[in-house]
C-alpha cells in the first residue's frame, strides 16, 4: 500500500500539474509563480502540501461532474485507507523534492507520467476500468497511461473504478 500510496500521490500531482496547463483541464493554478507567491506567505513551510491540495480539490470537482459520485473512484478520490496513505505521503520531507523536478515543465511532466504508467489508448469523457481491487498496482498503472495518452492527445478523460 505504501508504494502505491506514493504513486497515487504522485500521479495527482502530475495530473494536476498538467490539468492546470494550456489546454487547462480546470482553471485552477495552483503550481503557478503566482499561486506560489500568494500561498508562500500564509503556508510558508507547507506551501507544496497546500498547492498539492488544492489541485486535488479541483480535479477532484471536475472529475465528480463528469464521472458522478457514490459508489466510483478516481485518482483524485480513493478509498479511505488510501487517502490516509496519501495524506501521509505529503507529509514526507523527501517526497517532494523527488517530484519538484518534474514539475518544472509539461515535457518533464510528461516524461515522469509515462514512466509512471503502461501504454493505454485514451478517448474523450469518462473511462472505466473496472471494480477497484485489493491490488492497486495495475489499476494505477492503466489510470496513468490514459492520462499521459489523454495529454499527449489533447484529450480530457476521466478513468475511474467501481466499488465492488
Amino acid at each position: 500500500m505504501n508504494r502505491d500510496a506514493r504513486t497515487v500521490t504522485e500521479l495527482r500531482i502530475l495530473i494536476g500539474y498538467l490539468g492546470e496547463l494550456a489546454p487547462a483541464w480546470w482553471s485552477s493554478q495552483f503550481f503557478s509563480p503566482n499561486a506560489a507567491a500568494f500561498l508562500s506567505p500564509i503556508f510558508a513551510r507547507t506551501l507544496f502540501h497546500a498547492q498539492c491540495q488544492g489541485v486535488t480539490a479541483a480535479a477532484a470537482r471536475l472529475h465528480d461532474e463528469h464521472i458522478g459520485v457514490g459508489r466510483i473512484y478516481h485518482v483524485f478520490r480513493l478509498p479511505e485507507s488510501v487517502e490516509q496513505a496519501v495524506a501521509a505521503t505529503l507529509t514526507d520531507g523527501g517526497f517532494e523534492s523527488e517530484t519538484r523536478p518534474h514539475l518544472s515543465s509539461r515535457e518533464q511532466a510528461l516524461e515522469r507520467l509515462a514512466m509512471l504508467s503502461e501504454q493505454q489508448n485514451a478517448s474523450e469523457g469518462p473511462m472505466a476500468l473496472g471494480a477497484l481491487a485489493d491490488d492497486l498496482t495495475p489499476q494505477i498503472k492503466a489510470m496513468a497511461g490514459l492520462y499521459f495518452d489523454a495529454f499527449s492527445k489533447g484529450l480530457k478523460t476521466f478513468p475511474y473504478l467501481r466499488e465492488v
